[in-house]
């Protein structure tokens, strides 16, 4: 499996939210010899878009472990899922 997944730079804004806080995490080194970075400006995210789009699911109701498989197929290839209450308060 490609540990490439898509992922990148999310912010999120409403009264809901839980904010004023980062959910994922830093890289440890921004440097050219730090272990995320691939070259060129790139970094290996380490968290997956799937990561925040679980706990936002459940928000919107889609709360059967099911339902989130179909509406997130590649949730459980990461340990690390953000549920609703992580993101809203």
């Amino acid at each position: 499996m490609n540990r490439y997944l898509p992922s990148g730079n999310y912010f999120a804004v409403g009264g809901s939210m839980r904010g004023g806080r980062i959910v994922g995490d830093y890289p440890d080194d921004l440097t050219t010899a730090g272990s995320q970075n691939i070259g060129r400006g790139r970094m290996i995210p380490t968290t997956s878009w799937d990561s925040i789009y679980n706990g936002l699911a459940q928000w919107f109701g889609i709360t059967e472990a099911a339902d989130l498989d179909r509406v997130l197929p590649n949730r459980g290839n990461f340990e690390k899922l953000f549920q609703d209450f992580d993101l809203f308060a």
